[in-house]
């Protein structure tokens, strides 16, 4: 009896397991290094970058940005050109799920302008280069304790099917300047299982009510003995 319940327990804790397998991280950046052109986050500590932000810009990244003034933006952050055909680029080595967020600012003096606010655009595709999610936000002021932030600012979220496998950022700002902050996202891993096997929502639903039924069978076996 003893062996029927521990195996039933063991296949039980494996479904939920196996359904809780990917969890969100949030990058701040607090160990950028400046002139690096490339950044990574290992989010499982196997010596493989799970994302990888990248720039085309010599001078590499910047870590000071607008100052503590801030509702987005908690420095250090990732502050670089504004100047580039594609300012900024993030690739996911495993795929990326669900949503991904930041906050961003941008170096420019007024967010009222008549030739168009500053702004960020976020582009995210898959592996086959299909865009799977966009957005474009205007940079503006935004209330803080004892009145406004320092430079115009704002918040990227988007929500898509399937894996993301990368991603490009544009800003445009007066003095040719972004820093983004808080990056969050589900990525995948080298663990198992990783991201693309991980079950979509049907899937885990039946994972969860499978588990239940085995607790069930566990409650039965032990009023059995």
């Amino acid at each position: 009896m003893i062996g029927k319940i521990s195996a039933v327990i063991t296949a039980t804790t494996i479904l939920f397991l196996g359904s809780n397998a990917v969890q969100g991280a949030k990058l701040t950046f607090d160990d950028l290094i400046t002139g690096q052109t490339s950044y990574g986050f290992d989010g499982d500590a196997d010596s493989i970058d799970d994302v990888i932000f990248s720039t085309v810009d010599p001078a590499g990244f910047n870590t000071i940005g607008p100052g503590p003034n801030m509702t987005y933006i908690n420095e250090p952050g990732l502050e670089g050109t504004a100047l580039l055909a594609t300012d900024l680029r993030v690739d996911f080595t495993f795929g990326a799920a669900a949503s991904l967020k930041f906050g961003f600012a941008l170096d420019s003096f007024g967010d009222d302008k008549t030739a168009g606010y500053p702004y960020a655009e976020f582009k995210v595709y898959d592996t086959g280069d299909t865009l799977i999610a966009s957005q474009k936000v205007d940079g503006y002021y935004t209330a803080i304790d004892g009145g406004f932030s320092t430079y115009p600012e704002g918040e990227i979220s988007v929500t898509f099917s399937g894996l993301a496998a990368y991603a490009t950022f544009d800003f445009q700002s007066d003095y040719g300047r972004f820093i983004i902050d808080n990056f969050e996202g589900t990525f995948g891993s080298t663990e198992d299982p990783p991201i693309h096997t991980t079950p979509d929502g049907g899937s885990c639903l039946m994972l969860y009510g499978l588990a239940f039924l085995g607790l069930g069978t566990v409650r039965r076996l032990l009023r059995q003995e």
